[in-house]
């Protein structure tokens, strides 16, 4: 299992109602050894209601499904994702080093945080450098560990669709060729991209510009559908969950990963959030294996 599994956080999660001292100790141990310390709400909640944090915990557990208890990186780094769009600069620098401790290397982190900025904009960066600038410009990689599943993989290039990007226009081979690209691997041209391709191409050319070169070091290709589909959960957004469900069922992400997706993202949308998952791709997520 994963040191930074919350399984080894040192809550009896079973006994919510009594909090004992060791226990108290156990979980600071925990969260310096994974993050540095102790998060605000966590230490305001281990104060006040313990209970509260312990039932916490408990969801925590059971996000993640069995299977890939032992590998929470890619939930982490969801949250470094996650955590840039939503400025919170705290949880950006705790997730990074809790991903640190999960081994992932900086380019690891830099790949996520270039994914992040397609939405984040300027402010969800700048909550990047003004919490983990510094840490970052002195992060030292881990030891070499199995961090993601085995049947995933960097590939490079993965996301090229063959535009021309030495122009700024768009070209109509440029738009059939990313068109091409969707049928091909997901089997359907999304409506943003259909809208742009009419009425602003030359905007769909350099938003596709940057998407395709944001992973560029060392991420599995299933990790940006793995984080987009986190993302379009949290905010309720059915097109994006169905497209990157697509997308990572295209690149062989089981059913089960798809799900840990899905699941890490009820933690800031709440159950409404899959109401949208079930509506969306209930049935897409019954049909796989």
């Amino acid at each position: 299992m994963s040191a930074i599994s919350p399984f080894l956080d040192g809550l009896d999660v079973s006994k919510p109602d009594v909090t004992t001292p060791e226990e108290v100790e156990a979980f600071k141990a925990f969260y310096q050894r994974t993050k540095g310390g102790l998060i605000a709400s966590h230490a305001f909640w281990l104060e006040f209601r313990p209970d509260v944090l312990k039932r916490q915990r408990a969801r925590a557990r059971q996000t993640s499904a069995h299977e890939g208890a032992g590998m929470t990186l890619p939930h982490v780094l969801a949250y470094i994702h996650l955590y840039t769009i939503l400025a919170f600069e705290e949880g950006i620098l705790y997730e990074i080093k809790l991903a640190q401790s999960g081994g992932a290397s900086r380019a690891d982190i830099l790949d996520a945080l270039a994914l992040a900025f397609l939405h984040s904009g300027p402010r969800g960066i700048s909550a990047v450098a003004a919490s983990s600038t510094e840490y970052l410009r002195t992060y030292e990689d881990p030891e070499p560990v199995q961090k993601f599943p085995e049947t995933w993989s960097f590939e490079p290039g993965a996301f090229k669709s063959g535009i021309d990007y030495s122009s700024p226009e768009a070209s109509a081979e440029d738009l059939r060729r990313l068109q091409d690209w969707y049928l091909r691997t997901i089997g359907e041209i999304p409506g943003h991209v259909r809208l742009l391709a009419k009425h602003r191409p030359a905007l769909l050319k350099a938003y596709r510009n940057r998407f395709e070169h944001a992973v560029r070091d060392s991420l599995p290709k299933q990790m940006v559908p793995y984080m987009l589909l986190n993302y379009n959960v949290v905010r309720g957004n059915a097109d994006g969950i169905r497209e990157n469900l697509l997308l990572g069922r295209a690149f062989g992400m089981t059913k089960n990963q798809l799900l840990d997706a899905i699941a890490w993202g009820m933690s800031y949308g709440g159950p409404a959030a899959l109401d949208v998952v079930e509506a969306s791709v209930g049935e897409l997520l019954s049909e796989l294996d």
